[in-house]
């Protein structure tokens, strides 16, 4: 059993905000959009023992938001690190106009495109319809933008900018080293912020998830996040 107040007492010397990933970290599986209960609880043990908890998604800003209410949790990164809303602000990390990089990716024909792209503004995200999809849209936007799947759909996005990128952001808008920063993934999108950050992959993790983190849990999914919150929670993450 982990004694929270004297965590909470510690707060300066570990870890300080918990950046976690959404799809494949707080559900059940790497594929179904289930929450996991024993997630949730954590994700409350976390925020009720001070720290600040923010919420790092694929998902377009006003999908991130919403989900971000019911979590209880206020700022949000979105968009692969694109967007940022912290105290009720949206700051945007990318820039460009995306339209063209649209209709070149649908002319390939081997992705649909997500519904939720009509509210997205960098990161726009298409369900793959051929094996090689990824390889067929990396040739057609060049190296000018990211392809990359996150398990659940191919996001392209302007190079340069990822969920680490945001953390890196984070960390200075807060006034926190990043070491002090825990970061829980599951996915290739999830590298730059586990990486960044105190990085914990979730058990089922992608192999590049794994290779970036400092501490790989057990358990899948939420399960894995339910452990990284129990480590954070110990005082043992968040060391330099």
């Amino acid at each position: 059993m982990y004694v929270f107040l004297n965590f909470e007492h510690r707060l300066g010397v570990g870890c300080k905000v918990l950046v976690v990933d959404l799809d494949g970290t707080l559900t059940l599986s790497r594929n179904t959009y289930e929450l996991s209960v024993e997630a949730l609880l954590a994700l409350r043990r976390a925020r009720d023992a001070g720290l600040r908890v923010v919420l790092a998604t694929a998902n377009g800003l006003d999908f991130a938001l919403t989900v971000a209410r019911y979590l209880g949790v206020r700022d949000v990164i979105a968009e692969n690190g694109c967007l940022v809303h912290v105290d009720g602000v949206t700051y945007e990390l990318c820039s460009g106009d995306m339209s063209a990089v649209d209709r070149a990716v649908l002319a390939t024909g081997a992705v649909e495109p997500s519904p939720q792209n009509k509210c997205r503004k960098y990161d726009l995200a298409y369900v793959p319809k051929a094996a090689n999809a990824v390889e067929l849209v990396r040739a057609a936007v060049g190296p000018g933008y990211v392809v990359e799947s996150s398990g659940y759909a191919i996001h392209v996005r302007p190079a340069g900018v990822d969920k680490g990128t945001a953390v890196r952001w984070l960390c200075e808008r807060f006034g926190v080293p990043c070491h002090q920063v825990a970061a829980v993934g599951d996915s290739d999108v999830d590298v730059g912020m586990l990486e960044v950050g105190w990085g914990i992959a979730v058990g089922n993790a992608t192999p590049a998830a794994k290779r970036a983190a400092r501490y790989v849990a057990e358990g899948p999914s939420g399960l894995g996040f339910k452990e990284a919150v129990e480590l954070i929670l110990s005082g043992e993450a968040c060391t330099p």
